[in-house]
């Protein structure tokens, strides 16, 4: 993602995508106030947090942070709470984030920095420099992953040290990195594929075309499934050969995407929209609207964490973050 801070809000720069021609972007629409009217939709239950959320991310049904780009900090929010209880400054436009152990590591897209934060705490206990681009950020095999998506490169760094182990060219315009039972995955947004990142030998095997714009991704019992924000649909990939295998159909640009309970839960832009998925059949189970906010497409992105048995949503537009429990 591409941010452009202005006065008073966050728009977007264009990121470009191979594929299908992407849609106009609709006018933002305002924020439902909380005190609703007979005139306002009913939204779902949320609190309020910095400008631009789109990082969430929960750690053993721990508390939820929330990172907001136009903002710069990123918020704590225990189980239960109405509002944050932590808020911590984190400069430079920072977007994603990963709860590891007793740290939680935010990205900051324009400060080019990966920050290490005390999750007991709150305090910022290291910042490591990063090439153009930061975005997005996972753990897995021990270690913490970042795309730096302006310089192509999939950086591995040790937690402990936080020090940079190695870095894999990976191409510009891969957004971002999931951890699967035997590899990482990265999402080649712009380029419409997905690679697999060997973690021992550090070998890219990248993927057929598979749709466009390559989003979230998660594996569950041996099969990566995708969300495709510009094609509306979700795409399940063999992970082994990396084609595509089946395709389900989301509405409302499906952005982010996590397995909860041996199910698949898929967040659309458009509302946004919380769809559940019987990975078995490859049906839409539930689906629930949570607010009033139009599709964002390549202006920001939304997340979506699972703690506690609850889906907490990110609005980018709305400054908040929803949290309802998973359908």
């Amino acid at each position: 993602m591409r941010l452009r801070l202005a006065a008073l809000a966050v728009t977007a720069l264009l990121a470009g995508c191979g594929g299908e021609d992407t849609p106009d972007a609709p006018t933002p629409s305002s924020a439902a106030p909380e005190s609703a009217t007979t005139d306002e939709p009913e939204v779902a239950p949320y609190v309020e947090v910095g400008t631009g959320p789109v990082g969430v991310t929960s750690a053993d049904d721990g508390p939820v942070w929330v990172v907001s780009s136009g903002s710069d900090q990123i918020s704590r929010i225990p189980a239960g709470a109405s509002e944050p209880d932590l808020v911590v400054d984190v400069r430079g436009t920072p977007l994603r984030a990963v709860a590891y152990g007793d740290a939680v590591w935010v990205t900051s897209f324009r400060g080019e920095q990966l920050a290490r934060i005390d999750a007991p705490s709150g305090k910022v206990t290291a910042t490591l420099d990063t090439a153009a681009g930061p975005e997005g950020v996972t753990a897995g095999f021990g270690s913490i992953w970042i795309v730096e998506q302006d310089a192509g490169r999939l950086v591995r760094i040790d937690p402990r040290s936080a020090k940079v182990v190695d870095r894999i060219d990976i191409g510009v315009g891969s957004r971002l990195v999931a951890t699967g039972s035997k590899a990482m995955y990265v999402a080649a947004f712009a380029d419409d594929r997905v690679l697999k990142v060997d973690p021992k030998t550090l070998e890219v095997t990248r993927s057929p075309k598979l749709c466009s714009g390559p989003q979230g991704m998660v594996e569950l019992d041996g099969v990566l499934w995708v969300t495709c924000t510009f094609a509306d649909r979700v795409v399940s990939v063999d992970p082994t050969t990396l084609e595509r295998t089946g395709t389900i159909a989301i509405e409302g640009l499906p952005d982010s995407i996590t397995a909860h309970d041996g199910r698949l839960v898929v967040v659309a832009e458009e509302g946004p929209r919380l769809v559940v998925i019987a990975p078995t059949s490859a049906e839409v189970t539930d689906e629930l609207v949570l607010g009033a906010e139009s599709a964002l497409y390549d202006s920001a992105n939304l997340d979506l964490a699972v703690s506690g048995g609850e889906a907490w949503v990110s609005s980018f537009k709305a400054d908040r973050v929803y949290h309802v429990p998973v359908p």
